[in-house]
Order: structure tokens, then sequence, then C-alpha cells
């Protein structure tokens, strides 16, 4: 908690935090661009990059199915395995500046750098526990502001050197940046305490398949990230339509990164206090009527900015009261080890899946819109009118299967068994309670 060692390594990992999701949280810029200046409208394989923004974040999620078990089992080797990610994603980064196909950048910006991202952030972020114990959740609040950040800084920089120096120059600073980052911080983001090469874990406990508490939530966090990446990935394109300055739909994007740090404080914070399905329901029922209501009815710029302010607040605010849900030992009593097999399962599993399956339901929907575009505002404008719709529709089926029948009359509440935990972060075991 204390001591030079400590605070080098949050830093660190704060600065890799801001550089992994600055890409992936700030991909509308990209889009926005290659839809209107790299590649020209006709292109046969335009509708494939919407698909490079999902994938960009989804199989971060996704890969941690992998990663995460293999740095448990090998606990020795997730130095190499970060340093491994980091080449991955400068090289991802390079790759898609000489990248001159959708298709290129889907495998490059969307495929390689996200898994170079999962394979450097991960590892890092286990070394937390190590290094916090009595100031962990300060230390985990600074560590995730990162992302924030990043996400209010970064688009207005991509904004700038796209449109001087296009994308390729544009790929090879921020790869140079990346590493010339990353080199530095990498140093400091190191283990507190000696570790073995290799670490006997014991069988995994499947039984929490079998759960009903397992299955709701699994199938809310799909369903919540089907929507969820939606707005920031085409808000930039959507203020385009609009015939607004490219500026303007950066700045929503801005916007909505930015909010999203209050969102996370105030909608979070509810998640120690009360039942968790009313953190997860203002989250997803504000979140969808913001889609319906205000995005739906956008015709101009102020609108526009207060719709980005909103969704930011709002959608961010699922996020840690989802992570909490693995901790209702009350509905699902869980050792610490299968505790961590659900979290990462029922949290990074779905969110990662609903994300990547977004980007091409996403691009079918906007080729297929029920409204007319004589339709006034957001509705009418092209190809939106069907996503606002399906992003909407998405966020109240969210929230309509946390209050599944299964759970009246039983308050999903925090029961963390707080000794059991102690316990694991001491002395890294996973005995049951």
């Amino acid at each position: 908690d204390i001591g030079f060692d400590a605070y080098a390594y949050l830093a660190s990992a704060w600065i890799l935090d801001i550089l992994v999701w600055s890409f992936p949280f700030s991909y509308g810029v990209f889009l926005n661009y290659y839809t209107t200046v790299l590649f020209a409208p006709n292109d046969p394989q335009i509708n494939l990059l919407p698909i490079v923004g999902t994938l960009s974040s989804g199989i971060i999620y996704i890969a941690s199915l992998i990663v995460l078990p293999l740095i448990l089992q090998y606990p020795g080797q997730k130095r190499r395995i970060s340093f491994v990610g980091l080449l991955l994603c400068v090289l991802g980064l390079v790759g898609a500046g000489f990248s001159t196909r959708p298709a290129h950048l889907v495998v490059t910006q969307g495929i390689i750098y996200s898994i170079g991202g999962n394979l450097l952030y991960f590892p890092v972020l286990t070394y937390l526990m190590e290094w916090f114990s009595v100031k962990r959740g300060l230390a985990n609040g600074i560590l995730f502001t990162g992302a924030g950040l990043g996400g209010v800084v970064v688009p207005f920089v991509t904004e700038v050197l796209l449109r001087r120096y296009g994308h390729k120059i544009t790929f090879f600073i921020f790869a140079a940046i990346f590493g010339g980052l990353s080199l530095p911080a990498f140093a400091y983001a190191k283990p507190r305490l000696p570790v073995a090469q290799a670490s006997t874990t014991a069988a995994v406990d499947k039984s929490f398949l079998k759960s009903q508490v397992f299955w709701v939530f699994f199938i809310a966090n799909i369903i919540q990230a089907f929507a969820n990446f939606l707005p920031g990935i085409y808000l930039p394109s959507f203020a385009t339509e609009l015939k607004l300055s490219t500026t303007s739909g950066t700045l929503g994007l801005a916007l909505m990164n930015a909010t999203s740090v209050p969102g996370l404080v105030v909608i979070g914070g509810m998640s120690d206090k009360l039942d968790l399905r009313v953190p997860i329901s203002v989250s997803t029922i504000g979140s969808a009527l913001t889609i319906l209501l205000v995005w739906g009815f956008t015709a101009e710029l102020l609108p526009l900015l207060f719709f980005a302010c909103l969704y930011g607040f709002f959608s961010s605010g699922y996020v840690p009261a989802s992570r909490l849900i693995s901790s209702c030992v009350s509905l699902f009593q869980v050792s610490v080890f299968r505790w961590e097999v659900f979290t990462s399962t029922n949290r990074i599993t779905g969110r990662g899946l609903g994300n990547v399956l977004s980007g091409p339901l996403s691009t079918g929907l906007m080729r297929h819109s029920p409204f007319d575009e004589s339709v006034k505002y957001g509705y009418g404008v092209k190809g939106y009118g069907s996503l606002i719709l399906f992003a909407g529709l998405c966020m109240l089926a969210s929230a309509a299967a946390i209050t599944y029948p299964y759970f009246i009359g039983k308050a999903i509440e925090m029961d963390v068994r707080i000794s059991t935990v102690s316990r694991f972060s001491r002395n890294g075991s996973r005995e049951r309670s």
C-alpha cells in the first residue's frame, strides 16, 4: 500500500490501461474517417469496418478465457506473456498503417491488436492484489480512470493526425507512442513477491453452470453488450450524416467517455448498498430511454452532445454492478476459485461475445432500416433508425432479464466473505469457504 514500488506499479498499470483501451474507445473517429475518406461508399468490403471496432474491444474480453487460466497455472510467465502482448499491439498498429483494404484492418487493428492488448493488460492487472491490500479499492479506482482519460484525449488526437497526415503516418505515430510509453511502464509493472514457475490448480468446479443465477445474468450480460458499444462506434459517423463537422462527432465521443467516470462512481456506488437489480436496472433502463428518446430524436449538435453525456453516464454504471454479481454468495455458494471462474465466464465471456457479435449485427441493421429517410430526427438518418431501435430494445431486454421472475422476492445483495477473500489474497490459496 505504500512505497515507491507500489506507486510505480500503479502509475505503470494506469499508463498501460490508457494505451490498451484508448484505441477501441476511440474507434468511432477511425470509422468516420474510413467511411468518408479512405474507402469509397460502394467498396464491397465497406461493411467490415464496424466489425473492426467491435473486435478490437471484444477480443480483449474473450481472449481472457484462455489467458487468465494460463497465468494462474504459470504465474512465473506473466511478464513474458505481457511482453509478447506489447509486441503484438505495436505490430497490429504498424500493420494497420500498411492496410489498404477493410479486411486488412479487421486482421491488424481488429484481431492482432486486441489479442496483444489482452496479453499485455491482464497479467499486469493481476499484480494489483499483491501491491495493494487496505487501499485496493482506491488503487482500482485510480487505475480504471486511465481508459476514461484516454477516451477523452485520444479521439481529438486521432482526428487531428488523420486529417493532417492520413491513416498510415497516424498509425506509425501511435505505434511509436505505444512502444515508447509501454517499455518504461513495463519495467515497473512487476510482481511484489517471488512467484513459482507453475501453480498446482485444482480442477475447476463447473457446477455453477447448473445455476439459474448464472444463466440469467449471463444472458442479460450478452444482451446488454449487443448494444453497449454501438453508440460510441457510430456517433462520429452519425454526426457526419447530420452534416455536422468532424470535430462535433469527436467531441460527442469524448464527452461520452468523460461522463462514464461519474457514472462509474454514482451507479457503481449504489451497488454497495442496494439490491443489485437496482443499479443494473438504472443503468440499462436509463441507457435504453436515452437511446430511444434522445438519440432517436436528435437532429442537431446540442441534442447529440446531450445524448453523449447521458449515455456515457448510464451505460458505464453497468460494469461495476455486474462485477459484483459474482459475489452474491447468499444465492450462489462459491469458493474463491469458483468465484474467479464465475466472474470471468459471466462477465468477460458474455460482454466479449455480445460485443463481437454486435459488429455484424449492426452492419446488417444499417442496410435494412424500417424507417423511411423522410422521417425526421435520428430515426430517419440513413440506416440509423433500425440501429437506434435495436440498441434501445436490447437495453430494455437486459433489464427485463435481470428482473426475471425467479428473483421476485429474493434480494440480490452483496454478501462477500471477507475472511475468505482476504485469506486468498494473502497466501494465494484457493480454500473452500
